[in-house]
């Protein structure tokens, strides 16, 4: 059984790491300088995991975006909140010490 701590950093990493990797990509205009824009999606993102807001395909219907309830969303800001306080937990201690 997953643990609640396990789930919210194993989904942090993914998300900390992806978004680096975007800002190395070079055609995203996520970058090192764009830390307003950077602190957005990173808490767009922990809503998204923390909700567990799912996008699946089907080539016969498309796209379809799974929201959970009206009242999970109500209530959910706790763990919202945290997902997003281990994502910067993690880039500031793993991913920022290693910049140049």
């Amino acid at each position: 059984m997953e643990t609640d701590i396990t789930a919210h950093v194993t989904t942090g990493a993914v998300i900390v790491y992806l978004l680096e990797w975007l800002k190395r990509s070079g055609w995203c205009p996520l970058t090192t300088e764009t830390k307003h824009l950077n602190r957005l999606l990173s808490g767009l993102l922990a809503v998204v995991a923390a909700l567990g807001i799912q996008w699946s395909y089907d080539p016969a219907t498309g796209g379809v975006i799974h929201l959970p309830a009206l009242a999970m969303l109500v209530t959910s800001g706790w763990e919202v909140i945290k997902q997003f306080t281990v994502q910067q937990l993690i880039w500031d201690g793993i991913v920022e010490p290693k910049r140049p």
